[in-house]
């Protein structure tokens, strides 16, 4: 696959984890990646809380927008990759043409609740979690993998990090 690999993160209301997973995508990337986030029914604003816990780990976030898939479907894309959290009942965006796919599932931290320690550390473990994702993505031999292998080993990464 030719590098930047081109990723679309997908989640329902692209406010939180796509949009922590699009800043970190390109922050760890470095040139390797070339991320996007967008929501099938977006919220129309960033959750404070997301860009808040990126800039607290020196993410930069550039000028994040809680946008629509629509706008993307013209674009290029190597893949997209799904971070709703089908477990909880959430429905994942469906992502229709050839474009391989991958399913990260992760907990929505917006809908934390309690003390705010506990909602902090929601957002905290989201971007944890999203982290070691990207972390293991990119130890893979990005420009030596047709999108079939790429597929499967996204999968194989979601499962080797999925909570019990």
């Amino acid at each position: 696959m030719e590098l930047p690999i081109r990723i679309l993160f997908l989640c329902t209301g692209n406010s939180c984890r796509s949009i922590m997973a699009e800043a970190l995508a390109n922050h760890l990337g470095a040139g390797r990646l070339r991320a996007w986030s967008a929501g099938s029914h977006p919220a129309g604003a960033v959750h404070p809380r997301a860009l808040a816990v990126l800039r607290k780990h020196d993410v930069p976030v550039g000028e994040p927008d809680s946008r629509s898939w629509e706008v993307f479907e013209q674009t290029p894309l190597d893949l997209v990759i799904t971070v709703c959290d089908a477990a909880a009942g959430e429905s994942c965006p469906l992502w229709l043409g050839a474009t391989p796919k991958a399913h990260w599932g992760l907990p929505d931290p917006a809908a934390a609740g309690g003390t705010e320690a506990a909602i902090e550390a929601a957002f905290e473990k989201s971007l944890h979690d999203i982290r070691l994702r990207l972390e293991a993505l990119l130890a893979l031999p990005l420009d030596e993998l047709a999108p079939a292998r790429l597929t499967a080993a996204l999968s194989d990464i979601q499962n080797r990090l999925r909570e019990p």
